[in-house]
């Protein structure tokens, strides 16, 4: 049997992506959840089934007990089951956690920057990278994990990395569901994942520029005026967030050319409007605005964020986020590497450990 899509970890955006595949795809696909959790893994791959039977759609789903230790040991992983399409849904540290303000570390992440946090979420990316890398260049790779900054360490690191999923289709799936029906397919945005810290927000304590979006090539001159009700819930968007990677899997397995909104596609800072087709993710940006100039324009709001990446590797933290850091750990204030990840993700962990993460 084929092996379309491989989703690495089982947590709630997998969970999320596993039952909107099983309701919805409309040509075969099979489906591998992989990671540690036998008895999680099990279960998640009998509800899609399940979730399959009650719909009536042709999608299978197995499980896989991934080791996600090493680059290696993923391969191992790869190499028995060859894969179309890789999905890194697990990470070191859960976004969830980093907002409860219930702990030192946890008001640390709130003053800092959710950026400062980069080398957890790039670790196991960068692991399953580097096996995806070994692979073969047939290989599609996903990464769900803070997107708009990991998918940079990916790529100035010289890893494949296609594209990210969530964050900027979070803001473009509440826009269309503001618009006439007639108009949605025409939706054009972009959005970084700062936004999403302020889309938590009430619409009147909101910060910095809006989200941009377009109707055809007409800029919506009042986004944050039609959007400033809405105020996101945490672990509870990715009823959302997840939903959304599912068009652009089916799309990257070959099941039709969609146009989609999506972070990180191609290793670019922020999120963007594309177009995805099999194993391909391509800008599809309104006229008069450049790739370089919606670059710029995301990379505006690094600063906020707490984070951002060189061309030439380099991953150095905002004022605010060197300043916060210093006070515990010079050495990690002063940034890092990209190729230096895994060193810089366990002396963050010890760090967490001592502030009680």
């Amino acid at each position: 049997m084929a092996n379309d899509i491989l989703i690495l970890g089982t947590g709630y955006f997998a969970e999320i992506m596993i039952c909107d595949l099983a309701s919805t795809a409309q040509a075969p696909l099979h489906v591998l959840v992989g990671g540690r959790n036998v008895e999680r893994m099990t279960w998640l791959a009998e509800a899609g089934g399940s979730r399959a039977a009650i719909f009536g759609t042709p999608v299978t789903f197995g499980t896989l007990k991934v080791d996600s230790g090493s680059p290696e040991s993923i391969g191992e992983a790869l190499a028995k089951t060859n894969p179309r399409i890789v999905v890194q849904s697990a990470s070191l540290q859960s976004p969830w956690k980093v907002d409860r303000m219930d702990s030192e570390w946890s008001r640390l992440v709130a003053e800092a920057g959710f950026g400062m946090t980069i080398a957890f979420h790039s670790v196991l990316p960068s692991r399953t990278a580097k096996a995806v890398q070994v692979a073969g260049a047939n290989v599609t790779f996903v990464n769900t994990c803070y997107p708009d900054g990991v998918n940079q360490v990916l790529h100035r690191a010289g890893l494949p990395i296609t594209t990210g999923v969530g964050n900027i289709a979070i803001y473009a799936a509440v826009i269309a569901a503001l618009l006439p029906a007639e108009q949605r397919g025409s939706l054009r945005v972009l959005g970084h994942h700062q936004h999403l810290v302020q889309w938590r927000k009430p619409g009147t304590e909101r910060t910095g520029a809006p989200v941009r979006a377009w109707v055809g090539e007409n800029e919506i001159p009042n986004v944050d005026d039609m959007t400033r009700h809405v105020q996101l819930p945490y672990r509870d968007l990715n009823a959302i967030s997840g939903a959304s990677a599912v068009p652009v899997l089916r799309a990257l397995a070959g099941h039709g050319d969609i146009l989609a909104h999506v972070p990180g596609p191609g290793g670019l800072p922020g999120g963007y409007p594309v177009r995805v087709s099999a194993g391909r993710v391509t800008l599809d940006l309104p006229k008069g605005l450049t790739r370089d100039a919606a670059v710029a324009w995301n990379r505006g709001f690094e600063d906020a964020d707490g984070v951002s990446i060189s061309d030439d590797g380099r991953v150095t933290y905002s004022e605010r986020a060197r300043d916060a850091l210093a006070a515990y750990s010079p050495t990690l204030a002063a940034g890092f590497n990209v190729v230096d990840v895994e060193a810089v993700a366990r002396e963050l962990g010890e760090l967490r450990a001592r502030l009680g993460g």
